[in-house]
């Protein structure tokens, strides 16, 4: 499975897509045994980035809040997880929403914790925006790529310099 490593302003990304170019993988880092947890044993092995993911990319980094609308992507997961990755993409550009906030949005009120687990397991991050969610209080709360990275997507969707 090709997989591309790239820096942006933000932070370091690892991306990987399927033969017919569907994004499967997307994180912060550069830890391939991570993406080895979610997609299997499969072969990795470094490619160039495809043009449309570039295209992408670039324009996420110069502020294009509709940067990643049109990229494919293959999501292997539960179907609570799917309901809530897909409410997620619902949530503008530069906002935030609570995890409450988005369990309501999928029509489970209660089922905040479930809805963090769900986002904690999220194997497209920045495409499937999970650094959008805080804590109810407004508090920049669990991100599996850490706290700082959050805050500097955050920023970044604001326009600021961290």
């Amino acid at each position: 499975m090709p997989y591309h490593q790239l820096t942006c302003s933000f932070g370091e990304l690892l991306v990987a897509w399927s033969d017919d170019g569907q994004v499967v993988y997307l994180d912060f880092g550069l830890d391939k045994t991570r993406l080895g947890r979610y997609l299997g044993k499969d072969s990795y092995e470094q490619a160039p980035l495809p043009e449309t993911l570039a295209v992408a990319f670039e324009a996420y980094e110069n502020g294009c809040p509709e940067a990643f609308d049109t990229v494919s992507c293959r999501l292997d997961v539960t179907e609570f997880q799917r309901r809530v990755l897909t409410a997620l993409r619902t949530i503008p550009f530069g906002q935030t929403a609570s995890y409450g906030q988005l369990a309501q949005m999928i029509g489970s009120d209660k089922a905040a914790r479930a809805v963090g687990g769900a986002l904690n397991r999220n194997p497209i991050a920045l495409i499937y925006p999970c650094h959008r969610i805080i804590g109810a209080s407004g508090k920049m709360t669990g991100f599996a790529s850490g706290i700082e990275h959050k805050e500097a997507l955050l920023a970044h969707e604001l326009g600021e310099n961290i």
